[in-house]
C-alpha cells in the first residue's frame, strides 16, 4: 500500500513543491508539436529542449511523466509562469480534484482510476493539466503512458484534434479520464451481481470483507467524481480566456458524463448498503436457528438429566434398585419422556 507523506509539507512555506506521493519512477518527458498538416514527436527530451522545441502556429503538448522530483521541472514552471501555488499542487497527489483560473491560464487537477484485478481495489494516480498561452502541460504521477490512445488517434489524424487548439486537446484528455471511470463502473457492477448470487445461494461470513472492499472502492469514486463534476460543470458555464466557445460546449458533455457517474455510485452504494443489511439479517436468522435447536435439545434433555441424576445418588434404600429389570425400564421411561416432549414441541410447531 502507498504511503503518503503529507507531513513533509510541514513547516515549509507556501508555493514549496513537494512530493507527497510514493516513488513515481524516473522523469519522462516527451513533447508533441502539431498542426492540420505536420505531426511532430519528440522523446525522451529535456526541460530546456521542450522550451526551444514549441511551435508559435502550432498545437504544443509537453508530457510530464513522473513527478517525484519537483526540482528537475522548476525550470519548466518558471518559464512557462505556473503559479507557486499551482506548482506545488501539481506534487500533492492527495489533492482533491479541481479546476483553477489564473489569469490567461488554466489549472486542472484530478485522478485517474485503474482496476487492479489481482487485489480487486481501484488504484488511483494524480493527473495534472496546465494550459497556457500556446501550450498545454500534463504531469502524470506514474510513468501508465495513460495518453498512448490520445497521441495515437492525433498521430493518424482521427477526430477533430489536429484542427483545434491546446483547449480542445485539454477537452479531449479530461474527456479519456473519465472514460475510465465508466470501465470501473462496470466492474464494479459485476462484483455487485457476483456478490448478489452469492448472498442468495451461499451468505458466508467472509461476504462482509467483500463487501467494505467494494464499498471502500466506490467511496474512491465517489471522492474522485464529484468534485470534478462540480469544477467542470462551473468551467462548461463561465467564459474564460483560455477556452474557447467551440471547446466550451464540449465541457457541457463532460459534465453530463459525471453526473450520470454520480448518480450511478449513489445507486450502487444505496445497493450495497441494502446487501449488507440482508447479509446481517441472514446472519443473525442462523443465529437465532441455532441458539433455537440448542434450546429446544436443552429442553428434552433436562427433564432426563434430573431422572438420571435422582437414581445415580448413592443411597441404599432406593425404588427398583436391587429389581432385576430395574435398569432397563428406567432407560426406557427416559427415552419415552424426550421422545414425548419431542412430539409435543413437533405438535406446537415450535421447530
Amino acid at each position: 500500500m502507498r504511503r503518503n507523506r503529507l507531513g513533509k509539507k510541514t513547516g515549509l512555506p507556501p508555493g514549496s513543491p513537494i512530493y507527497t506521493g510514493s516513488n513515481s519512477g524516473e522523469t519522462v518527458i516527451k513533447m508533441l508539436v502539431y498542426d492540420d498538416s505536420n505531426f511532430q514527436v519528440y522523446e525522451n527530451i529535456t526541460v530546456e529542449q521542450a522550451i526551444e522545441l514549441q511551435g508559435k502556429n502550432t498545437t504544443n503538448w509537453i508530457l510530464v511523466n513522473g513527478i517525484n522530483k519537483p526540482e528537475s521541472l522548476q525550470k519548466l514552471g518558471d518559464y512557462f509562469g505556473i503559479h507557486p501555488l499551482v506548482f506545488e499542487d501539481i506534487f500533492n497527489v492527495e489533492h482533491m480534484p479541481k479546476i483553477e483560473g489564473f489569469d490567461s491560464t488554466l489549472f486542472v487537477t484530478l485522478k485517474n482510476l485503474t482496476w487492479a484485478d489481482r487485489d480487486q481495489i481501484i488504484d488511483s494516480e494524480q493527473i495534472s493539466l496546465y494550459l497556457g498561452s500556446n501550450v498545454l502541460i500534463s504531469f502524470e504521477e506514474k510513468n501508465n503512458n495513460i495518453f498512448d490512445p490520445i497521441i495515437e488517434r492525433l498521430k493518424v489524424g482521427k477526430g477533430k484534434g489536429r484542427l483545434r487548439q491546446e483547449d480542445y486537446l485539454c477537452y479531449l484528455l479530461i474527456d479519456h479520464v473519465v472514460d475510465n471511470y465508466y470501465v470501473l463502473l462496470d466492474h464494479i457492477e459485476d462484483q455487485i451481481e457476483d456478490l448478489e448470487k452469492l448472498l442468495i445461494e451461499n451468505p458466508t461470513n467472509e461476504l462482509s470483507n467483500s463487501f467494505l472492499r467494494l464499498k471502500k472502492n466506490l467511496m474512491l469514486l465517489r471522492k474522485t467524481i464529484n468534485p470534478l463534476k462540480d469544477e467542470v460543470r462551473f468551467l462548461a458555464r463561465e467564459d474564460s480566456e483560455v477556452i474557447s466557445e467551440f471547446t466550451r460546449r464540449y465541457f457541457v458533455d463532460i459534465s453530463d458524463h459525471l453526473s450520470f457517474l454520480t448518480q450511478s455510485v449513489d445507486s450502487f452504494r444505496e445497493m450495497i448498503s441494502s446487501m449488507l443489511d440482508l447479509l446481517m439479517a441472514n446472519n443473525a436468522n442462523r443465529m437465532n436457528n441455532i441458539m433455537k435447536t440448542l434450546t429446544l435439545v436443552s429442553t428434552i434433555v433436562i427433564p432426563m438429566t434430573l431422572v438420571t441424576g435422582i437414581y445415580g445418588m448413592n443411597f441404599d434404600f432406593m425404588p427398583e434398585l436391587h429389581w432385576r429389570y430395574g435398569y432397563p425400564i428406567f432407560l426406557s421411561a427416559t427415552a419415552a419422556m424426550g421422545l414425548i416432549m419431542y412430539l409435543y414441541m413437533k405438535k406446537k410447531n415450535w421447530f
